[in-house]
């Protein structure tokens, strides 16, 4: 026992430094995207290079993760992703940086279910609640610190810089993750190729509702995000006109509310359970309630304080759906489960983001808050309404 509370200790290092390279990496492509191409809807195609490679690379991704040893394959990655960081900083031409996007996509969908299946092997079912209110609170701090450190670096250093730091930090995670001792659990001990171990997850989907209705939740609110980020870069950088420091802060707002909301997830614990998916609906209502806002206002310190209580509740929301399908989920189906989940949100994104991209071309900005906010409340709405009737 103590020697897996002092791997779960390494892990969450492991994330913190992963997350404080995620936030230079995210703040330095931004700056890099509108300097080269000076528009941010440039910047919010980036959004549509996701779910390209999930569909590639997602069943392979479940496949693995239930096959290999996780720990080591992401340390693999980890290594791969640090020395793409430093590709970044010598590349001025966008369609190369799109192509180091999509590639990095690529590692983040491989590693997702992995890094999911190391957490539930490292601890019980009823901790894992608990476990993903502290990963988040954690990357809620580094993307605090992080975007601003980031932005301020940029303007007097230049992005090389932020960019080579970036790398750094992806590197000495992986080096971390290497001391975790984890038990790995190969549920495909037998060679099976990828088509026939995905329809064997989708079979178990199939005889599980629960998880279906979780993974269509989680689809429908990620469809309505990557809308909202689409038309939230050309809004902040065309319309409000902000610079990177603004920028930087903003994101720290946005990302740092998850540390505000791992205190309320640890303090109401007991409450949010006992809601269960009355929690979900009513949170996918009121983050819809912030969408709204953004389509009448221009004024940046009320945006900043709507961002902040937008973060906190799609925080809130990814913790408790997230503990929901590793906790409802066999163990042996579980990098699987979490690998189609990421096709379909991900397939909502693509759909969402050829969507809006043509919405762009005749609508306002602001006027795509508004319609991704009616989707999504009277989604929530339709929800609901069983369960009060």
């Amino acid at each position: 026992m103590k020697q897996k509370s002092k791997s779960f200790q390494l892990y969450l290092i492991h994330q913190g430094i992963l997350n404080l390279g995620d936030a230079f990496h995210f703040i330095a492509i931004t700056s890099q995207l509108i300097s080269v191409t000076g528009s941010g809807i440039y910047a919010s195609f980036t959004i549509i290079l996701t779910p390209i490679s999930s569909f590639l690379f997602s069943p392979i991704a479940g496949i693995l993760g239930d096959r290999l040893n996780e720990k080591y394959l992401i340390l693999f990655l980890m290594i791969l992703k640090s020395a793409m960081a430093l590709l970044f900083a010598s590349s001025s031409n966008i369609i190369n940086i799109y192509i180091l996007i999509l590639l990095l996509a690529i590692i983040e969908i491989i590693s997702n279910p992995l890094r999911k299946k190391i957490l539930v092997n490292l601890l019980k079912p009823q901790d894992i609640l608990m476990a993903n209110s502290i990963i988040s609170g954690i990357a809620g701090f580094m993307f605090i610190i992080g975007p601003i450190l980031a932005g301020f670096l940029i303007e007097k250093y230049g992005v090389a810089l932020v960019f080579s730091v970036n790398s750094l930090l992806y590197f000495l995670s992986g080096i971390i993750l290497f001391f975790i001792r984890v038990k790995s659990q190969k549920s495909l001990r037998e060679k099976k190729n990828i088509i026939r171990g995905n329809r064997e997850a989708l079979n178990y989907l199939r005889k599980n509702p629960h998880i279906k209705k979780l993974i269509l939740i989680s689809t429908i609110l990620s469809l309505n995000i990557a809308s909202i980020n689409i038309a939230f870069y050309p809004f902040v950088f065309d319309i409000l006109k902000i610079k990177d420091k603004t920028w930087g802060t903003m994101m720290s707002i946005f990302y740092g509310s998850s540390l505000f909301a791992m205190y309320l997830s640890i303090n109401l614990n007991a409450i949010i359970k006992r809601l269960d998916l009355f929690f979900l609906y009513f949170s996918l209502i009121f983050i819809s309630l912030c969408w709204l806002s953004y389509g009448f206002l221009e004024y940046i310190p009320l945006i900043m304080a709507i961002q902040f209580m937008e973060g906190i509740l799609t925080s809130l929301f990814t913790m408790v759906l997230n503990s929901k399908i590793q906790t409802l989920t066999n163990k042996d189906y579980l990098a699987r489960i979490v690998a189609i989940n990421d096709i379909f949100v991900n397939f909502g994104k693509l759909i969402s983001a050829i969507i809006s991209y043509s919405l762009l071309i005749f609508l306002p900005v602001q006027n795509l808050f508004i319609l991704n906010f009616i989707i999504l409340f009277f989604y929530g709405l339709y929800l609901l309404s069983p369960k009060i009737i």
